[in-house]
């Protein structure tokens, strides 16, 4: 076991940096770059590092090498976290800072926090890799805009085939109903031949036939002016069915918020506990057509109201 490097006393926050030397391998200057104030470093490197180890450990007189021992793919990761929680036994005020870019450190990085310890893990890479990394980022947001650009106008198409459909099925609605107009004056006509032709009638109620005559004509400008009016709501009924069409739907967000979280109490221990699962189950609890900007709005609420606490790609439940 590596023995614990000498500190003068002082009054300053010790920051103690814990570097997985396999994983990356920054100069002095890189670390002190993340890290200005930093007083310790524990390097943790395999056989393969043994050289640039001691290169590092010259160029800094607080530089302690930890080199782990047995085999196993995760040996260093091991040795690593015991080294952070043996550094936070000694030092419990101190500043304690993970440089790695391995996300396997965040679970362990979590738990301490919630312990009350100082803690973070920060990842580190090439100049050569970060300038690969910007140039990908800037050719995402032209993706982008080409994708909606080509969204756009298959949304606004199907806009005017509603109303001509509407359309085209009024006239026909018209036509039937002035076909049973012209129909039903002949039936009353062959209906009023056939009782006078059965039962005589007397003179005095011949005469008083004609007085009954404007009642008669009355009745059909009485239908027309129905017909008229269910025809005007007929025209107007497909208007509104276009402007229910057109208008978009408006997600109530307090409701969406409150499922969520009462989605994630009833599922107890099966809660997601990664980043990435917990964005798709809200996304699905946002519902049909949800973006992943949306559930990532649901997320930073969730996260607000201290419903969930995310650390790196951890998702803790107070």
């Amino acid at each position: 076991m590596a023995v614990e490097p000498k500190r003068e006393d002082n009054t300053m926050q010790e920051q103690h940096l814990l570097v997985d030397y396999e994983n990356v391998q920054p100069s002095i200057e890189d670390l002190l770059k993340l890290a200005p104030k930093l007083t310790d470093v524990w390097l943790f490197h395999g056989p393969n590092q043994i050289k640039r180890a001691k290169q590092l450990q010259a160029a800094h007189e607080r530089v302690t090498l930890v080199p782990h021992s047995g085999k196993g793919k995760n040996a260093l990761d091991f040795h690593l976290s015991f080294y952070l929680g043996y550094v936070a036994a000694k030092h419990p005020a101190a500043s304690l800072m993970v440089v790695a870019n391995d996300k396997g450190y965040d679970a362990m990085i979590g738990h301490a926090k919630l312990l009350g310890f100082t803690a973070s893990r920060v990842g580190f890479k090439a100049k050569k890799a970060a300038i690969a990394k910007k140039t990908a980022t800037g050719m995402a947001p032209a993706k982008k805009a080409a994708t909606a650009a080509k969204k756009k106008p298959t949304a606004a198409a199907p806009a005017p085939v509603a109303p001509s459909a509407a359309a085209k099925s009024v006239p026909a609605k018209k036509a039937a109903k002035k076909t049973a107009q012209k129909t039903a004056p002949a039936k009353k006509a062959v209906a009023a031949k056939t009782t006078q032709k059965a039962s005589p009638a007397p003179k005095p109620t011949v005469k008083a036939a004609p007085a009954q005559a404007p009642a008669a004509k009355k009745a059909p400008a009485k239908k027309a002016a129905t017909k008229t009016a269910k025809a005007v709501a007929s025209k107007k009924a497909p208007a509104k069915k276009v402007a229910a069409l057109a208008a978009p739907k408006v997600s109530d967000a307090d409701k969406v918020f409150a499922r969520a979280k009462t989605a994630l109490g009833k599922m107890g221990k099966n809660r997601p506990t990664k980043l990435a699962a917990l964005l798709r189950h809200l996304k699905s609890i946002v519902g049909q057509g949800a973006t992943a900007a949306d559930a990532q709005a649901l997320l930073q609420r969730l996260e607000q109201a201290k419903v969930i606490q995310v650390v790196g790609d951890l998702v803790l439940y107070p």
